[in-house]
């Protein structure tokens, strides 16, 4: 081949790939235009939907993250039914509560992200299966519990199951929710864990926290009924009010039916008493204008009020139909005192002729209660026969209460003050450390917070 037909095949090899380079060229350009105007059609429908958008976010923080109005309404929606069933209206409060609910909720979506981060929300297999089974367990115990409540009274086993789990269900709760519910909490305190671990007490803190608990004490425990309330709970006591001796008693009780007699029968002493009372009363003058009106009816047949005798009598009837009732408990209760007199122990008693349960849980069947002269805790019978006794170890006679009939156990006598700072260091120590590891940790809370920089629109809901 000469050298003129290769130079013409080569430049005919050239006019063609130019051509075809111009028509790629051309394709790709009009592919470009496409492009650019899909992207100018998306942001038009961008700022088109824009407004809408943001009205759905109610808060803003750190990088991108948003809380959604729905979530938001849910919340105040709650707080509205909560506010109805006491009669109040959410609308008097509901600037600040729409903030509280924001504030809320940011912080939780925050602590979720922490917990992310660093890897707190990730269960091993041992904490999942350990709170599968809780949550069985636990939602067994609401179908058992509520059960009478939810299945038809004529449904099989397997029927009231079913209907009460689908009940349940109507309320949200289901084992996969009450298994979600703890799981958020243990991600929550592995959380707190993380970031109290280095937290101490010294020991100056742990007497500045006795100091604290007696102070407290002594403010909240001049009332009878709440010193009595935490002893019988169980909570650590720092100072004890004064006057007071911890008693035992058997309780010989009332079945129900002498139970109803006893209530009707003090029903009926009550409005004998009153009536006796209205005897005694000061006749009360009319006005004017009432005695007008009086002159101008026409006059009414009214009863005359019984003589003091006949209601006197009535009252004597009821003391002694009262007595009977106690009558038919006192050779139990007599039996008590004869075996306590032969040497029984008295905690022996308890256990075999007992029916008052404070007797049988703890902390009250170890402890005792605790009475005083001026106690209102108590059947005022039960405290005039626990501060009848003369001594330590010694028993009452049969005390005729409210519910039956006690026969009361000098315990002993609790010594006024603070409690001495040994017997409750460990306590004090504990609420120490609690105090301080509860401050590094919401003082943490409100750096992430701060760190993430909060915006609100508490206004588009």
């Amino acid at each position: 081949m000469n050298m003129k037909k290769l130079l013409c095949m080569a430049l005919a090899m050239l006019l063609t790939l130019g051509a075809t380079a111009l028509a790629e060229s051309a394709d790709l350009q009009a592919q470009l235009d496409a492009a650019n105007a899909r992207i100018a059609e998306l942001e038009a429908q961008v700022e088109l939907y824009k407004p809408y958008y943001e009205s759905q976010i109610v808060a803003e923080y750190g990088e991108g993250g948003v809380i959604w109005l729905t979530d938001a309404q849910e919340e105040y929606e709650a707080a509205s039914s909560a506010y109805a069933q006491y009669g109040l209206s959410i609308d008097d409060f509901a600037g600040e509560i729409k903030q509280e609910i924001l504030e809320t909720l940011v912080q939780n979506a925050i602590l979720d992200d922490k917990a992310a981060e660093l890897g707190l929300d990730q269960l091993d297999d041992e904490a999942r299966a350990s709170l599968e089974a809780e949550a069985a367990e636990n939602f067994e115990t609401y179908i058992e519990t509520y059960k009478s409540y939810f299945a038809a009274e004529d449904a099989t086993d397997e029927d009231a199951r079913e209907q009460t789990i689908a009940a349940l269900e109507s309320y949200g709760l289901t084992q996969d929710t009450l298994l979600q519910q703890m799981q958020d909490s243990y991600v929550s305190e592995q959380l707190y864990n993380h970031v109290t671990a280095d937290i101490t007490v010294s020991d100056e803190d742990v007497k500045a926290a006795y100091d604290q608990m007696v102070s407290e004490d002594e403010a909240n425990y001049a009332d009878d009924r709440s010193y009595n309330s935490a002893r019988n709970s169980g909570a650590t006591i720092a100072w004890n009010p004064e006057g007071y001796r911890t008693v035992k008693h058997v309780l010989i009780k009332f079945d129900d039916e002498q139970a109803t007699l006893y209530n009707n029968l003090q029903s009926t002493l009550k409005s004998l008493n009153e009536e006796l009372e209205a005897l005694d009363a000061p006749a009360e003058e009319a006005d004017a204008e009432e005695a007008t009106e009086a002159e101008a009816a026409e006059p009414e047949e009214t009863e005359a009020p019984r003589s003091r005798e006949e209601i006197q009598a009535d009252i004597a009837a009821i003391a002694s139909q009262t007595e009977a009732l106690y009558s038919q408990l006192l050779p139990r209760a007599q039996q008590v005192i004869d075996e306590f007199e032969a040497g029984a122990d008295f905690d022996s008693l308890i256990e075999k002729y007992n029916e008052d349960a404070g007797m049988q849980n703890e902390p009250t069947a170890t402890n005792g209660y605790a009475v005083a002269l001026d106690s209102t805790t108590w059947d005022p019978a039960f405290t005039e026969g626990a501060m009848s006794i003369e001594a330590i170890g010694q028993i009452s006679a049969p005390v005729y209460g409210q519910n039956g009939i006690h026969i009361i156990y000098y315990l002993d006598d609790i010594t006024p003050g603070p409690v001495p700072f040994e017997q409750i260091a460990d306590t004090a120590r504990e609420d120490a450390l609690n105090e301080k590891m509860d401050d590094a940790y919401n003082a943490q809370i409100e750096a992430w917070v701060e760190e993430a920089s909060p915006v609100y629109y508490a206004d588009r809901f």
